[in-house]
């Protein structure tokens, strides 16, 4: 499966609970905000009135607003945050007397670029990645107490939970609450995470930028034609790509989002039990156990109910290998290691653990798990008191099972002429005179199958296996 289409995939993912669903919400609106306001600001500085600019910047898609659009939302969350987008208006012309700027000019643009990113994202993300940490450990104390809290605001959360004044910088939190080290940990990485994603997007703007207002001036464009190609049309100049246009980074800070609020928002579930789970190394009855809940795509379903140990993330010496009997350790209920920063980045989707977050935009969550009152309902997908007459089944087994059923799914196989399924997708083999028009009307309808050149090597892999498999 193409990496766009398993982005269109795991983006259907829906996070549950209320609290961190909202959390997500207000961080995406205010970047696709800050985000479209540079655009406009430099289609007003190409020449264009404001109302044409942005008129302009949400045409296509017609999602992408102007910054008061988004009032509704801000609005909602005003009682939380109160962070501001404010107009990038960079007064020297960037678009002359025909002549590119020379290095100096852009430099200084990219200062006054940089300057205005990093002031109006680096408070608001650290803010975020703070309640997503805390929002975590209410998660834990939520589940204790067996009081619901999927269904919780996050209004209800910052007044019932911390009095209306819930912290919005480290250092706030830090003088506020005792975290832990593993705590600690999470929040760290997760500012360092995001600031270099915040760096690598403010080098993105000001490349972009750059190119095509220079390759327009050089091919004779006028500011509107410039505007728009860096709006929406880049992808046509073979030099540059679709993550200069402002849709894909809208795009690109949304699985930077919801990947990181959710990255530290699992720590911060895992973070209360890591002590007893280092105890656990010596005194096996210690031992933490969780389950495997949520997720709704392809691979995420057959792992649903996998039952995991804790360990100390300070033991593991391969973060490749998540098996337990390759560190030692023996347990007679599962084989599967999690740890706090456990996680699949950089692996082929082949070769994936048991992780939480395991992929982009995923909302999977491990659920704390008593093998002796509890067990794991598979209807359900949740954690349940045991009755007595239950016997509970090590879920090592049915994940195995699982996996191989899984796995078995996925091989290439002909279910019509010219038609194969493989990997959950239906594939239909077509002529080269016949592949464009067949690649169009998938573009526009995704339900119809996956058209692949009869002439391509996709083709040879794709239905070749599926002549084995008959």
């Amino acid at each position: 499966m193409k990496e766009k289409e398993l982005d269109q995939l795991y983006e259907s993912e829906y996070q549950e609970v209320k609290y961190v669903r909202e959390l997500n919400e207000y961080w995406n609106a205010y970047m696709y905000a800050l985000i479209n306001e540079i655009y406009v600001g430099i289609g007003i500085n190409l020449g264009l009135k404001p109302d044409q600019a942005y008129k302009l910047a949400k045409e296509k898609p017609g999602s992408l607003q102007k910054a008061g659009f988004f009032k509704s939302i801000f609005d909602r969350f005003k009682g939380i945050f109160s962070y501001k987008v404010p107009k990038f208006r960079y007064k020297k012309k960037l678009f002359g007397d025909g002549r590119s700027m020379t290095d100096k000019q852009w430099k200084n643009f990219n200062k006054y670029l940089s300057d205005y990113w990093s002031k109006n994202t680096e408070d608001v993300s650290e803010d975020i990645a703070i309640k997503s940490a805390l929002l975590g450990a209410e998660t834990t104390e939520y589940r204790e107490k067996k009081k619901p809290y999927k269904n919780k605001s996050l209004f209800q959360v910052e007044y019932d939970q911390f009095d209306g004044d819930m912290p919005s910088n480290i250092k706030q939190a830090y003088s506020r609450y005792d975290f832990n080290n593993s705590q600690k940990n999470a929040m760290a990485k997760s500012l360092s995470n995001i600031g270099m994603y915040i760096t690598q997007t403010n080098n993105t703007l000001q490349e972009a930028i750059r190119q095509q207002i220079t390759i327009g001036i050089d091919n004779n464009k006028t500011p509107t034609e410039i505007a728009s190609d860096l709006y929406w049309q880049v992808e046509k100049n073979p030099n540059l790509n679709n993550e200069y246009t402002a849709e894909s980074l809208r795009k690109n800070w949304k699985r930077i989002a919801d990947t990181e609020i959710a990255s530290v928002y699992e720590a911060s579930i895992l973070a209360p039990y890591e002590e007893e789970a280092m105890e656990s190394m010596k005194d096996p009855e210690k031992a933490q156990y969780f389950v495997r809940t949520g997720g709704s795509c392809d691979w995420c379903k057959p792992r649903q109910g996998t039952l995991v140990r804790l360990v100390p993330a300070s033991i593991i010496n391969d973060s490749k290998s998540e098996s337990l009997s390759s560190m030692g350790i023996k347990d007679p209920n599962t084989d599967v290691a999690i740890w706090n920063g456990k996680n699949n980045i950089g692996l082929k989707r082949e070769d994936w653990m048991i992780a939480c977050p395991a992929h982009p935009y995923n909302t999977a969550t491990f659920t704390p798990i008593d093998l002796k009152e509890e067990y794991y309902n598979p209807k359900t997908d949740s954690v349940q008191k045991r009755q007595k007459k239950k016997k509970f089944v090590p879920q090592m087994e049915d994940y195995q099972a699982k996996v191989r059923k899984e796995e078995e799914s996925r091989k290439p196989t002909y279910v019509g002429t010219n038609l194969v399924r493989y990997n959950n997708n239906l594939y239909e083999g077509v002529s080269a005179s016949d592949y464009d028009r067949k690649l169009k009307e998938y573009q526009n309808n995704p339900q119809l199958p996956i058209p692949v050149n009869k002439t391509s090597p996709s083709y040879d892999r794709i239905f070749g296996e599926a002549e084995k498999n008959k």
